[in-house]
């Protein structure tokens, strides 16, 4: 059974410019096979909750993220990024264990002070590497979606720009992308994907 269909878009066939629904370099796992976007004819769609219409065309992000030199480069340095931090909180990891073992080991013939010292310090030492693990890769702000955006923004700007370039070059007054758009079908004429990374290697 075909699902219901719901806008995503705005419809400003007034303006001279593309509007995007989703981004690039959204989730890759998306289909990527060639007819995707909303129905239309030729060139032209006129959509039934719009009184004047208006030209459109798509971009499928999961290509331009595949194709995109740029976005591997992105990958490499977060991956060589996440494995440092991965390192150090394995050796983190590491102390504690071996300050755990010696506390065990040695607990019948550690003075009080000394087993309390270890004691402070294996309990910190947790508290220490959940806030690391915890700021570094599950909170809302953390370090990884942080670096992620930092290295992902100027490539971002570079595919939207060539997105605006090919769209006011073939008069569109929307684009959008299929990844993030719910799109069932759409005629491959109204890909844009290829031209985009044309602009882009320009």
């Amino acid at each position: 059974m075909m699902r219901r269909l719901v806008p995503v878009m705005l419809l400003l066939a007034s303006m001279p410019f593309a509007i995007m629904v989703g981004c690039a370099g959204t989730d890759p796992g998306a289909n990527s096979s060639g007819a995707t976007s909303a129905a239309g004819t030729g060139g032209v769609t006129t959509f039934p909750w719009s009184s004047s219409g208006g030209k459109i065309g798509y971009v499928r992000s999961d290509v331009l993220t595949e194709k995109l030199a740029d976005y591997k480069d992105v990958d490499n340095a977060l991956r060589t990024d996440n494995n440092q931090w991965m390192a150090e909180a394995e050796k983190m990891e590491t102390d504690l264990r071996g300050k755990e073992t010696q506390l065990e080991e040695l607990k019948l013939i550690l003075s009080a002070e000394r087993r309390k010292e270890l004691e402070s310090e294996v309990i910190n030492g947790r508290r220490e590497l959940q806030k690391f693990r915890q700021s570094t890769w599950y909170d809302d702000n953390s370090k990884y979606l942080k670096r992620r955006e930092e290295l992902m923004k100027p490539i971002d700007a570079r595919v939207n720009d060539a997105i605006y370039k090919v769209a006011e070059a073939r008069g569109l007054d929307i684009v959008f992308d299929t990844v993030g758009g719910n799109v069932v079908y759409a005629k491959p004429g109204l890909d844009i994907t290829d031209q985009v990374l044309e602009e882009l290697e320009k």
